[in-house]
C-alpha cells in the first residue's frame, strides 16, 4: 500500500517527536462555533440531493471527450503544479472554470442511488488475471477533483468546496463498493485525497466547523471487504479445474498446471516475493511418497472419503491438500475483517496466522495489510476531528486551548491502532496532537500523524 501523506500545503517542519519519531504537521487554524443547524455542513451527499441512477455508469462518462483534459501530457503536468503549489499561488481566475464538464458529471455521478459496478458474475465466474481498467481512471477523476477544490478554498468559495469535499468522499465510499481490494485501495487514496484540501480548508479565515460533519461520517468510511471477498471469489474461480470428485488424468493435471502457472506468478509479483518454479516444485514433492502419504491423510482429515483419496493421482492429492491449507488460512484472515485495527494485533498474534509455503499460499487474502490502509484513513478523520472539537472549545473559551482533552463537552472517537484516545499535549500554547503506529509500523513514515496545533486570536 503506497503512503498517501501527501499534503498541499507547505507546513513548517517542527522537530521529531521524542516518542514517535513523527514530523509534526503545523496547523494555524481559528477558532469557530459549530454551525447553525448544526449539521447544516455535511461532507456526504445528503438524501434531499440524490436522484435516482448508477453511479458507475456515470463516472465512466465523465471520460467522454474528455481526454485531452484528463490525459493529455500538457493536462497532466499541470494538474500535477496545481496539487504541489501553495494554494496562495493558484492561479485562481484561470481555473475558475476548471474541468467544467467532466467534473460536474462526477458532481451527478456522485449523487445518484443506486451503485453497480457490474462485476459480481465476473467476479464469480473468470479467473483473477481479469482487470477492469475503469478502476485506475478515477483516481485520475479525483486528482482532478482536488484541483478544483483548492481552487474554491484559495477563492474563499466555501459552499463549493463543500461539494467538492461530498464527491470525493462519495467517490470513495463507491470505490469501496469495488468487488477488488485494487478498487477499495484507490478508494482510499481518494479519501486521503479529499482529507489533504480539508486540512488546508480548516486554516482559512472563516473556514465553518467540520466538527459535526466528521462525527457524521460512517466508520470506515471506505470499506474493504468486498473487495477482499471478491478476490476470494476470483481465487475459486481460478481453481475450479481442480476436481475434487474424481481423479484426474494427466491431460487435465497438465491443463490446469498451465493456467496456475502463470496465476500464481502473478500473485507472487504482486506480493512481492521472488518467481518460482511450480512445475519443479511439485514434481519433487510428487516423488516423495511421505509427503503425498501426508497430503492423502490430510484429505481424509479434512472430510474426503478415503476410498475416493486412495484413487487421485500423487500430484492432484497434493494439489487439493494445499488448497484445503489455502481455504484454511483464507478464512482464518477473513475473520479479522470484523475486528477493529487494534484488535487485529492482538488476535492474530494468539492465533499465529501464517499462510505457509504450500502452491496456493499467494492467494491468502491480505486482510491485516488492508485493514491497516482502512485504519489510516480512519485514524487521520479521527485527529481532524479532534482538531474541529478544539475550534470549537476555543470559540467557547475566548480563544484558550483545554490542557487535557478530558475538557472538551463533545464525545471523541479513539485511535483505531490502540482503542485508546489520540496522545495530547500543550505546550507554550502549542497544541500537540498524534496517533500511534500499528506494532510494528514505528518506522513506517505512513502511520505517524503528528499535528501542532495554533490558534490565531
Amino acid at each position: 500500500m503506497p503512503c498517501f501523506s501527501l499534503i498541499a500545503v507547505v507546513f513548517a517542519a517542527l522537530p521529531l517527536d521524542a516518542d514517535t519519531g513523527a514530523m509534526a504537521i503545523r496547523l494555524s487554524v481559528q477558532p469557530m462555533a459549530a454551525p447553525k443547524p448544526v449539521l447544516k455542513v455535511q461532507l456526504l451527499p445528503e438524501m434531499r440531493e440524490l436522484n435516482v441512477g448508477n453511479p458507475a455508469h456515470e463516472y465512466d462518462r465523465c471520460f467522454a471527450e474528455q481526454r485531452n483534459f484528463f490525459f493529455s501530457k500538457e493536462a497532466v503536468a499541470d494538474r500535477g503544479r496545481y496539487l504541489s503549489m501553495p494554494l496562495g499561488e493558484l492561479p485562481v481566475q484561470k481555473l475558475r472554470d476548471y474541468g467544467r464538464l467532466a467534473l460536474s458529471r462526477a458532481d451527478w455521478a456522485a449523487r445518484l442511488n443506486h451503485l453497480d459496478w457490474q462485476l459480481l458474475q465476473q467476479t464469480q465466474t473468470h479467473a483473477t488475471e481479469v482487470t477492469q481498467p475503469e478502476v485506475g481512471r478515477l483516481a485520475v477523476l479525483a486528482e482532478a477533483l482536488r484541483v478544483r477544490f483548492r481552487v474554491e478554498i484559495a477563492s474563499g468559495r466555501f459552499d463549493d468546496a463543500i461539494g467538492t469535499a461530498k464527491t470525493m468522499f462519495a467517490l470513495a465510499r463507491h470505490l469501496g463498493e469495488y468487488p477488488t481490494q485494487a478498487g477499495n485501495l484507490i478508494g482510499l487514496a481518494v479519501a486521503h485525497l479529499c482529507m489533504d484540501s480539508l486540512e488546508e480548508m480548516v486554516q482559512q479565515p472563516g473556514c465553518p466547523n467540520f466538527y459535526w460533519a466528521l462525527t457524521d461520517l460512517p466508520i470506515p468510511l471506505v470499506e474493504v471487504r468486498k473487495g477482499v471477498r471478491g478476490d476470494c471469489a476470483s481465487v475459486a474461480a481460478d481453481l475450479r479445474l481442480l476436481r475434487e470428485d474424481a481423479p484426474m488424468d494427466g491431460e487435465h493435471l497438465e491443463q490446469f498446471l498451465q493456467q496456475l502457472s502463470g496465476l500464481l506468478g502473478f500473485a507472487r509479483a504482486q506480493k512481492g516475493l521472488p518467481p518460482r518454479n511450480l512445475r519443479s516444485a511439485l514434481a519433487a514433492r510428487v516423488q516423495d511418497s511421505e509427503l503425498v502419504r501426508a497430503a492423502r491423510a490430510r484429505l481424509v482429515e479434512a472430510g474426503y472419503a478415503e476410498k475416493s483419496v486412495k484413487q487421485f493421482p500423487p500430484l492432484q492429492a497434493i494439489l487439493l491438500a494445499d488448497k484445503r491449507d489455502y481455504e484454511v488460512h483464507r478464512d482464518e484472515s477473513l475473520k479479522l475483517l470484523a475486528l477493529a485495527p487494534w484488535q487485529i494485533d492482538a488476535f492474530a498474534d494468539t492465533e499465529g496466522l501464517h499462510c505457509g509455503d504450500g502452491v496456493f499460499a499467494p492467494y491468502s487474502p491480505r486482510v491485516i495489510e488492508v485493514r491497516r490502509a482502512q485504519g489510516r484513513l480512519e485514524q487521520r478523520i479521527g485527529l481532524l476531528q479532534h482538531i474541529e472539537a478544539l475550534r470549537l472549545y476555543a470559540a467557547a473559551h475566548a480563544g484558550e486551548l483545554p490542557t487535557e482533552l478530558s475538557e472538551l463537552s463533545v464525545p471523541l472517537v479513539l485511535d483505531p491502532f490502540t482503542g485508546k484516545p489520540f496522545r495530547y499535549n500543550v505546550e507554550a500554547g502549542t497544541a500537540y496532537l498524534s496517533g500511534r503506529p500499528p506494532r510494528g509500523e514505528e518506522q513506517n513514515p505512513c502511520f505517524h500523524l503528528h499535528y501542532a496545533l495554533t490558534l490565531r486570536k
